[in-house]
Order: C-alpha cells, then structure tokens, then sequence
C-alpha cells in the first residue's frame, strides 16, 4: 500500500463510522447497546482512546523512543480504564477527541515520506498501526450497524 493508500482506507472507515451513527441523539448514542455492554458513545470513545495512542506511539518513534502502546499486552484492562476515563464526557466532547486525534494522526502521516519503502512495508510498525485503525473502524462500524441494523454500504 502507498501512503495515499492508507490516508484513503483510514478517511473512508471513519466515514462508514460516522454514517452509522448519522441520525442518532446524544441520549441514542449513550444508551447502552445492551445490559452490561458499552454504548455507541463508549464505543466512539474507545476508538478514540486508541487512535490517540497510535499518535502518541508515531510522535515516541520520531523522538528515538520506544512506542509505549507496545507495552499494552493485555487489552481488556487497558479499553476498561480508558472508557472509565470518559464515562463523564458529552457525545460532543468524544466526537471532538475522535476528530482531533484523527487530525494529529492525519497530519503525522502527511509528512511522512511517500517512497520511504519502510514506512509502509506491510511488516512495519506504521503500517501495522494504520490497518489496525482502519480494521478497528470497520469492526465497530459494522457492530452499531448490526445494532441498528442499517448497513453503510
């Protein structure tokens, strides 16, 4: 995959996921899916907590660091406490974190180099991260589709 590759897969997986949740009030969006589940808003939230890490991860390598979202082993915990972090904020607040991690992800990929054959080598950790965020999307994309069930084509 090129780079404009993997800014299109990532631009059209966010798109379905935003379709999905068109229509929807914040009281829709905060309803729990089912007893004991997450609601679409934790759901929204847990995306966000993971795109925010994979940006945090590509900042750590530029600096010479190892990326700490390696060290998460077992995710279970880790999507536990991120949730429980923002349990209390708005429909809008999440949408605002979604966008914005998706604005600081977007602008770390424009500057990356598009021939630098290592950066999107399938087996690379850049590429690595980016189809985890897109397959991430499309697996939560179609969850709230099957829950509403529509279909965002």
């Amino acid at each position: 995959m090129t780079k404009q590759d993997f800014i299109d897969g990532l631009n059209a997986k966010r798109s379905n996921t935003l379709k999905a949740i068109d229509g929807l009030s914040d009281e829709d969006i905060s309803r729990p899916l089912a007893e004991g589940k997450w609601s679409i808003k934790d759901t929204l939230g847990h995306l966000a907590a993971w795109e925010g890490e994979v940006v945090k991860g590509f900042r750590q390598k530029a600096n010479g660091e190892r990326p700490s979202i390696s060290d998460i082993k077992d995710y279970d915990p880790w999507n536990a406490i991120e949730t429980a972090k923002r349990k209390d904020l708005s429909p809008d607040e999440i949408r605002a974190e979604l966008m914005e991690n998706r604005e600081n992800l977007l602008s770390i990929i424009q500057a990356f180099p598009e021939d630098d054959e290592k950066i999107w080598d399938p087996a690379r950790y850049t590429a690595k991260m980016l189809g985890m965020l897109m397959q991430h999307d499309a697996h939560h994309c179609k969850a709230i589709c099957d829950y509403r069930g529509t279909d965002v084509g």
